[in-house]
């Protein structure tokens, strides 16, 4: 039977946070994912909304039962995700052991002195803005030092933790089972239900911004966990990546759609029986000259293929790799910023086109054969950068922040990464320069060359990594929006880097691939490790195999959003 505490406030135009269970499937949760019952193991299970890098944030737990077998019943609090989607038990929260409360913050465990029992609230409040984490039980905080019970989160005043890194990735995390703890449940309340499932008397109040149903009023300015209280996207996606596909038609024809007039377009033919090898073209080189992912080649010009980038996408010409009839094509699209301009950043002067807002740039320069930096034009430091030799057959390099500077991988190979100080010159990018050794990869004597930086904007792209469990339940990665197109690669073992996008897969699971480092054709529905489910959040993986979850194995990342968290829905 349907009660009134069944009834959520979630809309279709503003939806709050609760627990996760993609994050881990072995948690025990049920009323709508907002409860967490000790199910027989030490379950970590983070909410669905990550915390935004600013605003501050209210939420509340009710202690629904406790039955200790252990010393510990679990923790509460909040925990960040380190470069390879794995929670860390480290963050800042209440531990509810047998023993009674304890603050839970990066200096150590400190016993508050209060007893843990059936009914009491316990209130998080973070302050992104000022690194400050403020933790309550029944209305009154407490802290580390002093007086425990005169912390104060409206007026700022004597927080639990006064230097949260609110770089990281921090997440509401719930823990039911740390050493034994039969029995026990831990439920959430992130503003949309006081009652607790009818365990309370619901009381109403709202945040700041008159939304949500606290049992207690949340401190001034703090606000409940929702997709309306967000920050509006400082990049709205549409306009800075598009993927189009067409058929081919043998002659002429201007493909529209892209939204934009784009600065980088990436081709790939679909379903032609004869294998077409991947074009890459951009502004700064000129539309008529294509460089192929999959291969070693050397820059080729030719009329044939991609003759010009129009306002609102690109007209292709009589090649078949690009426009053959009947068969179909994939055009991936970024806008930069036109075609160039010098930068002397570096200690070789380069040409730019930078979208500093969406975090790319195409970067043109001449190599010198000796270790040097090269201006990107990007306000924050490459995550990714593709590099390619334009006069002579050598391999794409690959820099990825997850494996840095002294690593390598070729996006033309199934290699894995490998080591060798002379294409990164062992130093991290920087806000301004990226660094090149010696080697004819990245900085060939006299060689024309051509970088493509990306670093990550929230709500709009992603450059990570994450770890597989090699399950059909596989890992889910969080990246703050639903994604359009993911560009992937096992980076421990031999395996091809993948595409997938929401324009050729328009259902989960999806696993319509293509592979940057080989032409083939596109191929889906035979598994063997390449599905994938696209979420509103991220993506989890749905083959216990190779090409994105085998067990233990470190996978890097390229994701473009559809649409931010913020206004998506899962499909």
């Amino acid at each position: 039977m349907t009660v009134a505490t069944d009834q959520m406030l979630d809309s279709p135009t503003n939806n709050f946070a609760c627990m996760n269970p993609l994050s881990d499937s072995s948690a025990t949760l049920s009323q709508g994912n907002l409860q967490n019952q000790y199910g027989g193991g030490n379950y970590y299970c983070p909410a669905t909304f990550q915390l935004p890098k600013t605003g501050k944030w209210y939420w509340e737990v009710h202690i629904t039962a406790l039955h200790s077998n252990g010393n510990c019943y679990g923790r509460l609090g909040i925990t960040y995700e380190d470069s390879n989607s794995k929670t860390i038990n480290d963050g800042y929260g209440y531990g509810v052991y047998a023993s009674g409360l304890h603050m839970l913050t990066s200096t150590g465990v400190y016993s508050t002195g209060l007893t843990d029992d059936v009914g009491d609230i316990i209130q998080f409040a973070v302050d992104m803005d000022n690194g400050k984490f403020y933790i309550g039980q029944d209305d009154t905080y407490y802290h580390t030092s002093g007086s425990y019970n005169d912390s104060n989160p409206s007026n700022g005043t004597n927080p639990a933790a006064t230097s949260m890194d609110t770089t990281l990735d921090w997440r509401p995390d719930f823990n039911v089972g740390h050493h034994s703890s039969y029995g026990t449940k831990f439920h959430a309340n992130f503003g949309q239900d006081s009652s607790f499932a009818g365990n309370k008397t619901a009381q109403g109040n709202q945040d700041s911004n008159s939304i949500g149903d606290f049992y207690y009023t949340p401190p001034t300015d703090f606000l409940a966990l929702c997709t309306s209280n967000l920050p509006d996207p400082a990049v709205i996606p549409s306009e800075h990546f598009n993927t189009v596909t067409y058929s081919g038609t043998g002659a002429t024809q201007s493909i529209t759609g892209v939204g934009f007039q784009p600065d980088f377009t990436w081709l790939k033919h679909r379903n032609n029986p004869t294998a077409h090898q991947h074009n890459l073209f951009d502004v700064v080189r000129g539309a008529t000259k294509t460089l192929h992912s999959n291969s070693t080649e050397a820059e080729e010009t030719t009329a044939n293929m991609l003759s010009s980038f129009d306002s609102d996408g690109f007209t292709v010409n009589t090649d078949n790799a690009v426009n053959q009839s009947p068969y179909n094509y994939v055009a991936w699209n970024w806008k930069a910023n036109g075609a160039g301009v010098s930068n002397t950043n570096g200690t070789i002067t380069s040409t730019v086109s930078a979208n500093a807002d969406a975090g790319f740039s195409i970067v043109s320069y001449t190599g010198t054969g000796v270790a040097a930096t090269v201006g990107h034009g990007l306000s924050k430091a490459p995550e990714l950068i593709l590099t390619k030799n334009r006069s002579s057959a050598y391999n794409w390099g690959v820099y990825d922040s997850t494996n840095g500077a002294t690593k390598y991988l070729y996006l033309n190979t199934t290699a894995a990464v490998g080591t060798y100080q002379h294409y990164w010159n062992n130093t991290e990018p920087t806000s301004s320069v990226f660094s090149v050794g010696t080697d004819v990869v990245g900085n060939g004597h006299t060689h024309a060359m051509v970088a493509y930086c990306f670093h990550s904007v929230e709500g709009y792209s992603k450059v990570g990594s994450h770890t597989g469990n090699g399950s059909t339940d596989g890992t889910f990665v969080y990246t703050g929006f639903r994604p359009a197109l993911i560009i992937g690669k096992r980076v421990d073992s031999t395996e091809d880097w993948q595409i997938i996008d929401t324009a050729r897969g328009v259902y989960n699971v999806t696993d319509y691939r293509l592979n940057p480092n080989n032409s083939n054709a596109e191929v889906a529905g035979s598994g063997g490790g390449d599905r994938l489910d696209i979420l509103s959040n991220g993506f989890k993986a749905r083959d216990g195999a190779g090409q994105w979850n085998a067990s233990g194995s470190t996978y890097i990342y390229l994701a473009f959003a559809e649409n931010p968290f913020k206004y998506t829905n899962a499909r």
